[in-house]
């Protein structure tokens, strides 16, 4: 028999083997794709190389079976991809071609790289469900996180003759616990106003934020000075909540009769008031809240004027950045130039500003203003 003849006996085996599997894989339920049916044809035909050189030719038969199961493990289930691709293939390939007592160690070679592509595509498929699980409950996450910042916010913003006051809160893609509040307590006349920067990320952080907001406005009632609830709330921080969660925040009490602020900093940079053409930096005034719990507070006290801008800002600010960070030196003089407008112009101005020089947020941004306008 002449080579082109072997070739061609070699070659109508095939195909019988071939339409073998196709009825086979159909009676057992399982019709395949015409994509598929090609491939599993050029995996029969790799069959004879691989009895003469196997080394050479075993990366391609593991490269055209993980084509197979990478379309085929998205309906079926890894031991059916294993009965129909492995299992059938090489009976029908024994059938029709096979059957000699030396073929044996080659049948054995080809089956055997057909389980590890199929093992290892349905391991890999495995890994990316995994994976995606993972980042869909971690979107999910942070959407609940977002919704907890969100909810905490004040709903309206007290409107006090002589004042304007203005927060913002823009939420970084993974969450934070920046929070901040203004309310003004009937009982006493006075106004209290707060900014916090919780450390970490996600739900925790983010319910953290409720922690501080119930904890230092409950300890209001009844307190003699604005650095007792900051000390009252700092004991509950450190006591109640894990140690790798810091809190930053400035606190203050407002009395609009007087215009006297007095103000307490735990541990937050961007905290200063402005007026005429010249700002003073409000220096912490004791320690970030959650470290110490016997951390103690002082108080700094502002005769505020007309015309003055009083603000608070989260690191996220100054921060802001991909190269060289927004910086103090950038927010002052912001502020400072735009401090005829309105307090709530201001706080959107230093977002917008921020934002656009940051160009990627990676932190919370958060601000309040305070504006005495006469």
């Amino acid at each position: 028999m002449t080579e082109k003849q072997d070739y061609k006996t070699l070659e109508y085996h095939h195909k019988l083997a071939h339409r073998a599997w196709l009825n086979k894989a159909a009676i057992k339920g399982f019709p395949q794709s015409e994509k598929i049916s090609e491939l599993v044809w050029e995996l029969m035909l790799l069959f004879p190389d691989a009895e003469k050189s196997f080394e050479l030719i075993q990366d391609d038969i593991y490269a055209t079976v993980a084509e197979i199961a990478e379309t085929a493990l998205e309906t079926l289930k890894t031991r059916q991809v294993m009965e129909l691709y492995r299992d059938l293939v090489v009976d029908a390939i024994m059938q029709f071609t096979g059957g000699r007592p030396d073929q044996c160690l080659a049948t054995i070679r080809f089956s055997n790289v057909i389980s590890d592509a199929i093992a290892n595509s349905s391991l890999s498929r495995l890994k990316h469900i995994m994976r995606s699980r993972q980042a869909e409950s971690q979107s999910s996450e942070l959407r609940m996180a977002k919704r907890i910042q969100r909810a905490l916010l004040p709903k309206s913003i007290p409107d006090i003759p002589g004042f304007e006051f203005a927060g913002r809160l823009t939420a970084a893609d993974e969450v934070g616990g920046d929070y901040w509040s203004v309310k003004l307590h009937n009982s006493t006349g006075i106004v209290t106003m707060k900014l916090a920067d919780i450390s970490g990320h996600g739900v925790a952080a983010a319910t953290l934020v409720a922690a501080v907001k119930f904890i230092s406005g409950g300890y209001y009632q009844g307190a003699a000075s604005a650095s007792t609830v900051m000390e009252k709330t700092n004991r509950v921080l450190t006591q109640e909540t894990p140690h790798e969660i810091l809190v930053s925040m400035v606190y203050g009490w407002l009395n609009p009769g007087t215009r006297e602020l007095s103000l307490v900093n735990a541990g937050l940079e961007s905290v200063f008031a402005c007026g005429r053409d010249m700002c003073t930096d409000i220096s912490p005034t004791g320690p970030v809240m959650g470290f110490d719990e016997d951390a103690e507070y002082t108080e700094i006290r502002l005769q505020l004027k007309e015309g003055d801008v009083v603000f608070f800002g989260s690191d996220g600010i100054t921060e802001a950045g991909l190269g060289e960070a927004f910086g103090m030196k950038r927010l002052k003089d912001l502020v400072v130039a735009n401090s005829h407008l309105k307090a709530s112009e201001i706080a959107d101005l230093v977002v917008k500003t921020v934002m656009d020089y940051s160009k990627v947020q990676r932190d919370d941004i958060s601000t309040l203003v305070l504006k005495v306008t006469g």
